[in-house]
């Protein structure tokens, strides 16, 4: 187990996930399990050890949401202003300082779902009594999913790569991404967060769609795809997360105006809907009202998400493995769907620096055609690209005790072979020197 040992007031964005981790969890998690070197030998790996990736369906992560999600906001710093956020989302003070409000389900929310699940808790779909024709592989059992909540550190690898932390340098994109990329940069495009968790910046750009005019099925279909290591990630935390950006933005509001009240108050099937207040946390019901309501908005903005599960190897072997849509026996994702991503964000991934290799080819998988021969390979090298893809990479300078960090990653980058003559360039675009330095890169090939 590894602990990342940063000490400083804004080490740590993400309070509750400290508090919560540090809780006795810690003694129960030791208990159950091998200590030292041993841990990761005696644990289920997720995913699964055959290297496929998993998409996680839209209809899945559905079905097995709680009857009810609680949730807080998260504050985002703004340097800069712009017009391309919804009001409602962003808050201005006297001292001049601006900040973006993002909701987020509570962590303990996720480990009450678990436990509840655990419990055969009726209120709470679970996964072996979930309704749906598509034959997902469960990727782990709920005192997997328990002991995966628990997990005192930060980053257990090959099992736990600190998805359920929101990051500072999540942050960093977000504030980055309001000040440069406008709607016309935006919609219509392809967009990837590889290594997403709790998913903050492709949320940000989510919250900008659904604060745009619809575009119906006239305009060219909005894509964003969320990938983490682990599946448990995406359904406990990021899709949650989805739902949440949605119903807080302008799109929800037809669902909720077409709400009418209902004659008994104290009625069972009365529901009251919490008001987007970002300085008030709140619950809010799943009901299969919004469910529909929530597709119906994915259609009317002319939106694609999904969700996949899985190392970066398996995913750039997903794009380059030639096949047709996604098998519904083995739910091994193919390349129809994937790669040539106008947009790459990823953010406190290259911490470690044995995993940047396949980290940087995946990247450029996902950013280029798929390759089938030497002389295709030539072709592609040949046709200059009027629009290079945004590929950013938000990380701090240094990681203490795994020896990842910003120059670790550019000399991985300068060093990478795994395409002759790519050309690969890194820049710094952004940067922070107090506290914990930190940097937001882009990659150009």
């Amino acid at each position: 187990m590894f602990k990342f040992g940063f000490d400083l007031d804004d080490a740590d964005i993400d309070n509750e996930v400290d508090s919560f981790l540090k809780q006795a969890g810690n003694a129960q998690f030791q208990d159950d399990s091998p200590s030292g070197d041993n841990y990761e030998e005696n644990q289920e790996r997720l995913p699964n050890e055959d290297g496929c990736l998993v998409e996680v369906s839209l209809e899945h992560l559905l079905n097995t949401l709680p009857t009810n999600l609680s949730f807080s906001f998260l504050e985002i710093p703004l340097s800069s202003s712009s017009s391309a956020s919804s009001a409602s989302s962003i808050s201005s003070f006297a001292n001049g300082s601006r900040v973006h409000h993002l909701a987020r389900r509570d962590l303990f929310d996720a480990r009450f779902q678990v436990i509840s699940e655990d419990n055969g808790d009726p209120n709470v779909v679970t996964e072996g009594g979930r309704k749906t024709e598509t034959k997902e592989p469960i990727e782990a059992s709920s005192e997997s999913k328990l002991r995966f909540l628990d997990t005192p550190s930060d980053l257990v690898p090959g099992v736990y790569e600190g998805g359920l932390k929101t990051w500072e340098c999540s942050l960093d994109l977000v504030d980055y991404l309001h000040a440069s990329l406008d709607d016309e940069n935006l919609i219509g495009k392809r967009v990837l967060e590889l290594g997403c968790g709790t998913g903050v910046p492709s949320l940000y750009l989510l919250q900008r769609i659904f604060s745009s005019p619809p575009t119906g099925s006239t305009s060219q279909k909005t894509i964003i795809h969320f990938q983490d290591y682990n599946p448990s990630v995406l359904e406990l935390v990021t899709f949650p997360n989805v739902l949440l950006s949605w119903y807080m933005s302008p799109a929800s509001e037809p669902f909720l105006s077409s709400l009418s009240a209902p004659s008994d108050p104290e009625a069972e099937d009365a529901v009251e809907y919490p008001a987007k207040d970002p300085t008030t946390a709140g619950d809010i019901s799943i009901t299969s009202l919004l469910k529909i309501a929530f597709k119906q908005s994915l259609e009317r903005y002319n939106v694609e998400v999904k969700f996949l599960g899985g190392s970066w190897k398996s995913f750039r072997n997903a794009i380059t493995t030639s096949g047709g849509p996604s098998d519904t026996q083995t739910n091994q994702v193919t390349a129809k769907g994937l790669g040539m991503y106008d947009i790459l964000l990823t953010s406190e991934t290259i911490y470690r620096t044995e995993s940047m290799p396949d980290l940087i080819h995946a990247m450029w998988e996902a950013t280029h055609p798929t390759v089938r021969s030497p002389s295709e390979q030539l072709s592609r090298l040949m046709i200059s690209e009027p629009h290079p893809p945004l590929i950013l990479v938000a990380a701090k300078v240094f990681y203490f005790g795994v020896g990842g960090g910003v120059d670790e990653f550019v000399e991985a980058v300068e060093k990478w072979n795994g395409v002759p003559d790519a050309n690969a360039e890194v820049t710094t675009i952004w940067e922070r020197n107090i506290g914990v330095r930190r940097r937001i890169l882009r990659v150009f090939w």
